[in-house]
């Protein structure tokens, strides 16, 4: 980074800087608000725990004197939003954040307790300190520095504390149908506290094959050899043989022709992560069921890659001339797993975004990066939504899910102090909060 554009970025105002000055010398009452969110136990699946956090979130706004709304996604599963108004007509920023953690496996292989969060050096190990409480923490205490030193803004800011994220349930959706969605969004999940990344999108499916009838596995030889006068189909077979070999020339396609100058190579993925079938040792299996994860990239439309991926699987079918009168049947988002996840890009030009970026500068010193991986985030329901959005938290995406997991202190730090100038910034201080600006301390 060049010192014109360090110099471009920095605070400019007595505001900005003393603003700034205050998240750095209280950066332990942020530390504090990160431990306390990552001692609530919120792993998802099961879910169904975010009550108890979700009561401390509704708390903190409201000591933040912030308008709230909280209501049931699921039964008993809250969402809980915080509205700080402003003053004006500014755009309206929203700062979403998930609540659960991901499902507690290997525990028993972790350093400490996950949910007892420590200091490792410069990092804090806990469940959740990546993935992603430290952004929580983050917006919150953004909040609170500009209310501490009277800032008013012209456009209202919201803050999101959702359900769900972590098995694809609807808590981001609730939010933005709700009308909590804003008119620009940042999404807290990691990119270490300097980076804007664009997301992939996700969906899963079932693909079924099923036999008209059942057969005994003596029969098999009359369907195999010539003359065999006898038709059927083990279905485990024609899935294995058939189908998955298929979706995995299809997936080598995609990787070759498919590409996105915010997404890196290899992002377009089709995974067959479970396989159903077969009921005895006797019989031939008459139905085969495979789950399929499927990825698309941020500037394909989802029924584009639903139409690629039913012709593909339908033309091996044909190949089969038992396939051809038995042909497989897709359904998307089963009831087993009904994940899904929009895609979204990111605006490089957009005023939002050269404001955030330069935020980010000022912040951490470094030049932010634009993309750098494909993530799966709730970003694309904004986008779905018509609301720009971007992808922007402190943390490392690879600390995400893992063993003895952490998070950067400094990077969270300078996340706070980016979202804090963001604000400022892109919400407009307001005229009169000018005038009058003093420091309530």
């Amino acid at each position: 980074m060049n010192s014109d554009t360090a110099a471009s970025s920095g605070p400019t105002t007595d505001v900005e800087r003393s603003v700034l000055a205050h998240i750095e010398q209280n950066e332990n009452a942020l530390f504090d608000l990160l431990e306390t969110l990552v001692r609530f136990r919120t792993p998802n699946p099961p879910g169904g725990n975010e009550q108890a956090a979700q009561d401390w979130v509704e708390e903190q706004f409201r000591t933040l004197e912030l308008e709230t709304d909280r209501w049931d996604v699921l039964p008993n599963r809250p969402n809980v939003v915080g509205i700080w108004r402003g003053d004006g007509e500014g755009p309206t920023i929203t700062l979403n954040g998930h609540i659960d953690v991901c499902e507690d496996q290997l525990l028993d292989q972790w350093s400490s307790d996950p949910y007892d969060p420590v200091f490792d050096g410069g990092d804090l190990v806990g469940r959740g300190s990546t993935d992603m409480k430290s952004a929580n923490a983050s917006f919150m205490f953004a909040i609170e520095a500009l209310k501490k030193h009277g800032v008013r803004l012209e456009g209202d800011v919201i803050v999101h504390s959702v359900m769900g994220e972590e098995a694809g349930e609807p808590g981001t959706r609730s939010a933005i149908e709700r009308g909590h969605g804003g008119d620009f969004a940042i999404v807290g999940e990691s990119t270490s506290g300097r980076d804007l990344v664009a997301c992939i999108g996700v969906m899963n499916c079932r693909i079924s094959i099923v036999a008209e009838k059942s057969l005994h596995f003596s029969a098999r030889r009359f369907l195999l050899n010539p003359g065999g006068r006898l038709e059927g189909g083990n279905c485990i077979e024609k899935m294995a043989l058939r189908i998955v070999p298929a979706l995995a020339e299809l997936e080598r396609e995609w990787h070759v022709f498919k590409t996105h100058d915010l997404v890196p190579d290899g992002g377009t993925n089709i995974n067959v992560f479970r396989i159903e079938g077969g009921t005895s040792t006797f019989m031939l299996p008459e139905r085969c069921d495979a789950y399929v994860t499927v990825t698309y990239l941020p500037d394909e439309k989802k029924d584009d890659v639903v139409q690629q991926i039913e012709e593909h699987i339908a033309r091996a079918a044909a190949l089969d001339g038992w396939l051809r009168k038995h042909p497989p049947t897709i359904e998307w988002l089963p009831e087993e797993y009904p994940v899904e996840f929009l895609p979204s890009g990111v605006d490089i030009e957009s005023e939002a975004v050269q404001t955030l970026l330069s935020s980010i500068r000022a912040a951490s010193g470094r030049e932010p990066q634009i993309g750098g991986r494909g993530g799966i985030t709730d970003a694309g329901w904004f986008a779905h939504a018509g609301i720009p959005t971007v992808v922007y938290g402190p943390g490392d995406v690879t600390q995400a899910h893992r063993i003895d997991e952490r998070v950067h202190l400094d990077d969270v730090v300078n996340h706070c102090k980016a979202t804090a100038l963001f604000l400022l910034r892109h919400g407009r201080i307001s005229n009169a909060n000018l005038s009058e600006h003093k420091t309530k301390e």
